[in-house]
C-alpha cells in the first residue's frame, strides 16, 4: 500500500480529523469525550409516536438535556442501531454535554431501538443501568402515519391497502420459513416497509426484557401524553430523581408528514387493522400491566 492510500485509509477510519469533514465543534467534542455524560435515559420506541413533543416537554426542565435542541431533526444519535459497528464509544459520548455543565440528566430519543434485534444487548453492555422509555401509539394510526412518511420521501408508491397486503404476505412467508428472516444488521432493514411490524410492540419488548429489569422501563401511549402531559412528564422527572416542575403545553412536533394524502384511512381498512392488532395489543397490555383504548 502506497503512502497516499495509507493516509486515505487512516482518515476514513478517523472521521473526526478528516480535513474534508473537519469541524472545530465536533473535534472539540471528540477530544473532550472522556468528561462527557453517557445518556441516563433513552426513548427507545416507537417511531411516529410523538417523541419530538416529549423532548420539548423534557427540555423545559433546567436540569435536563434531551435530544439535540440545536438541530430540529436530531432527536437521537442512532448509535446502537445505525453506526455501532463503524463508530467508537468515544464518538457516541462526544454528542452529549460535559459533566461540568448545568445538566444532571441526559437523554436521547432515537425511537427506533425497540425494533432492532441487537440494540438491547449492545446498550446493556455500555449502559446497564440506563432508564428506558416507550411511547406506544395506537398501532393502526401509527402504521398509516409511517406509510404517509414513506410516501412523502418517495420510498413508497403503492396504495396503503396494497402496501399492507404485501407486508402481510412477507410476514407469513417469514413465519413459515424461519431461514428467510433478515439477518442483516443494517438498521434500514428494520425501518422501511415495516408499517405493520413496528406495531408488534409486545414481540419487540420481549427482546428487551431479556436484558433489562422491568423497573428500568416506563411505558406510555401517545394518546395519554396528549391528554395528561404535565402528570406524565413529571412522573418521568421523578423517575430520573429530579424535582418536578409546571410544564407549558406545546404543539405536536414534526407532524407535517401526517397530511400527505389529505384523506383519512378507509373505514374498511381501519376495521381490518383493529382486528389484526387485537392479539398483539392484548399481549402488550399483559406484559406492561396497563391497557390503552385502541379499539375505537
Amino acid at each position: 500500500m502506497n503512502q497516499r492510500a495509507a493516509i486515505r485509509k487512516f482518515l476514513l477510519k478517523n472521521k473526526q480529523i478528516n480535513p474534508y469533514r473537519f469541524s472545530w465543534n465536533s473535534t472539540f467534542r471528540y477530544l473532550t469525550n472522556s468528561i462527557r455524560f453517557l445518556p441516563h435515559f433513552l426513548i427507545i420506541g416507537t417511531s411516529k409516536a410523538g417523541k419530538y413533543s416529549v423532548l420539548s416537554y423534557l427540555n423545559q426542565h433546567p436540569e435536563v438535556s434531551a435530544g439535540f435542541k440545536d438541530h430540529r431533526y436530531h432527536a437521537g444519535v442512532h448509535y446502537f442501531d445505525g453506526s455501532f459497528e463503524y463508530n467508537s464509544l468515544a464518538w457516541y459520548r462526544s454528542h452529549f454535554p460535559t459533566k461540568i455543565s448545568k445538566f444532571k440528566i441526559i437523554g436521547e430519543a432515537p425511537g427506533t431501538y425497540l425494533t432492532h434485534s441487537l440494540a438491547p444487548t449492545r446498550i446493556k453492555e455500555v449502559m446497564p443501568n440506563v432508564k428506558l422509555i416507550n411511547l406506544f401509539r395506537n398501532p393502526v394510526s401509527r402504521a398509516y402515519s409511517a406509510y404517509n412518511h414513506a410516501v412523502r420521501f418517495g420510498w413508497e408508491h403503492s396504495s396503503f391497502e396494497n402496501a399492507i397486503e404485501s407486508e402481510i404476505e412477507r410476514i407469513n412467508i417469514m413465519n413459515d420459513n424461519s431461514n428467510m428472516k433478515i439477518n442483516n444488521k443494517n438498521s434500514v432493514n428494520y425501518l422501511q416497509f415495516s408499517y405493520l411490524r413496528h406495531g408488534f410492540y409486545a414481540e419487540n419488548l420481549e427482546n428487551w426484557l431479556k436484558e433489562f429489569d422491568e423497573k428500568q422501563f416506563r411505558h406510555f401511549s401517545t394518546e395519554e401524553i396528549d391528554k395528561n402531559y404535565n402528570e406524565i412528564i413529571n412522573s418521568l422527572f421523578a423517575f430520573f430523581g429530579i424535582k418536578t416542575i409546571k410544564l407549558t403545553k406545546v404543539k405536536r412536533k414534526n407532524v407535517g408528514s401526517e397530511n400527505v394524502l389529505h384523506e383519512p384511512m378507509k373505514q374498511k381498512t381501519k376495521d381490518f387493522l383493529i382486528d389484526f392488532y387485537k392479539p398483539h395489543n392484548e399481549k402488550l397490555f399483559k406484559i406492561i400491566n396497563k391497557k390503552f383504548s385502541w379499539d375505537e
